[in-house]
């Protein structure tokens, strides 16, 4: 008894712990001191690449608290509306910030370490908090302050937009399985910037578009419950960017046009044979050899009292078993209307450009 009544009053002390820091995050409120903290988040989130790129060795220290400083700095984002409106009326102090979390999102989702997927999920969910605000849009469009340096020479992109989308078009392509849990917040991202990004580089649309197609690729799309959501979110944004920037946007134009196939043949997709059925990544991102797809939590508690072992562990193996109300019930949300608009308006004029393009080519032979 005494136990018990020792570990609740250690809960409430963490409690109100908690609770006081909440009080003095919010109750910084003065112009200066939120500049103050604005400022020194910039020096020091930029520190994390550019202790890496330079071309001295040591020329610059690393700092060895980035985490804890993330940590911090989506603390102040999720509970000090003052610092976020403070950083979003800066704007080079805001892309800057913008680009430390996505090469950490980057660097993070990349290395293969599951103790650090956590970290990419609170960068992800600070740029999450940071685009649903009005005053994000002001930096969408604007070119990439500086260079990252990024793992393989990828070059950073354009503008921040080409950036963002790039980078998370590569993580949901690369990491579907391995960081399933985070991807709604990536595609949500994507989603709050979409309505407000001009034109898209070449290279962001083959992303974004092949991130669309690896998302509904059926050996993934009829492997879990929740994956449809994550097709009907990226479909969602590359609706939004046609419905708000088509014209401008002609990159993201002439990759849709590439893969019309495919996303005509969206709605009548079929779950593959059994034999198709890929095994699930284990936490260090191999596959298991001989181990059928793990169920979800709601799986394993319909097993109810069994205890006997073998049978608990052929029920916890059992795949996700699509069922015909569950694959029409998705279908039926598909966001596709905007993209076969699209598609119908300008396939038949492509063709025409094509065959007049063969003829020329024949008469000048």
């Amino acid at each position: 008894g005494g136990g018990g009544g020792g570990g609740g009053g250690a809960a409430a002390v963490g409690e109100g712990r908690d609770d006081g820091i909440s009080r003095l995050l919010v109750g910084l409120q003065r112009p200066e001191t939120l500049a103050f903290l604005v400022a020194g988040f910039r020096r020091l989130l930029r520190n994390g690449f550019a202790s890496r790129g330079t071309y001295l060795p040591s020329a610059q220290a690393a700092l060895q608290c980035q985490q804890e400083l993330l940590l911090l700095l989506h603390c102040f984002l999720e509970r000090n509306a003052a610092f976020r409106l403070a950083l979003l009326q800066r704007q080079e102090d805001l892309a800057e910030v913008v680009l430390c979390l996505v090469y950490w999102v980057v660097v993070w989702s990349g290395d293969g370490a599951v103790a650090h997927h956590s970290w990419v999920h609170l960068s992800l969910l600070s740029l999450l908090l940071l685009s649903a605000e009005p005053g994000f849009s002001s930096i969408v469009n604007l070119p990439c302050p500086v260079a990252l340096p990024l793992p393989g020479s990828r070059p950073t992109g354009p503008s921040i937009a080409d950036l963002l989308f790039s980078s998370v078009a590569e993580l949901v392509s690369a990491g579907k399985e391995r960081l399933e849990p985070l991807l709604p917040a990536a595609l949500a991202l994507l989603a709050n910037l979409a309505p407000h990004t001009k034109m898209l580089s070449d290279e962001a649309a083959a992303l974004l578009t092949a991130m669309l197609l690896d998302l509904a690729q059926p050996s993934y799309l009829f492997g879990g419950e929740a994956r449809p959501e994550l097709l009907i979110t990226a479909l969602a944004v590359v609706s939004s960017s046609l419905l708000y920037h088509h014209a401008a946007n002609l990159p993201l134009l002439h990759a849709l046009l590439h893969a019309a196939a495919p996303l005509r043949a969206l709605p009548s997709l079929q779950p593959p044979p059994p034999a198709e059925a890929e095994e699930p990544l284990e936490p260090d991102g191999t596959r298991g050899e001989g181990a059928g797809p793990a169920s979800s939590d709601a799986a394993g508690e319909a097993d109810g009292g069994d205890t006997g072992g073998g049978n608990a562990d052929a029920a916890a193996a059992e795949p996700f078993a699509a069922t015909a109300a569950w694959v029409e019930g998705w279908k039926a949300r598909l966001p596709l209307q905007a993209i076969f608009l699209f598609l119908d308006a300008v396939e038949p004029k492509a063709r025409t450009a094509g065959a007049r393009a063969a003829g020329a080519a024949q008469g000048r032979g």
